[in-house]
């Protein structure tokens, strides 16, 4: 339960890194930068209730060259990002 509050945390902050009139999501799967917000959003809503089917879906956002680091590359934000991940794989090794 811990560790999907702790997830819910960082893809809040991804989302509020992203939520820039600078972010660039050329080299990600995403076409918008709504539709990113979005994803991330329903991430959120299904950690909330416990869904760990989500997990291995955000694991691919957060893989190296995945969507969340090409956005953070393109969009200058790219030392957060490896903080980010690095806090998301202590998450997900303890799990």
């Amino acid at each position: 339960m811990e560790s999907y509050k702790l997830l819910v945390d960082i893809l809040w902050e991804v989302s509020n890194l992203i939520n820039s009139s600078n972010t660039n999501i050329t080299w990600s799967r995403f076409n918008t930068v709504e539709e990113v917000l979005s994803t991330l959003d329903t991430y959120i809503k299904r950690l909330n209730q416990l869904d760990n089917a989500v997990i291995s879906e955000i694991e691919l956002l957060f893989a190296p060259t995945g969507s969340i680091q090409e956005i953070s590359i393109c969009s200058g934000w790219s030392n957060e990002y490896k903080k980010l991940s690095s806090r998301f794989d202590v998450i997900i090794a303890s799990n």
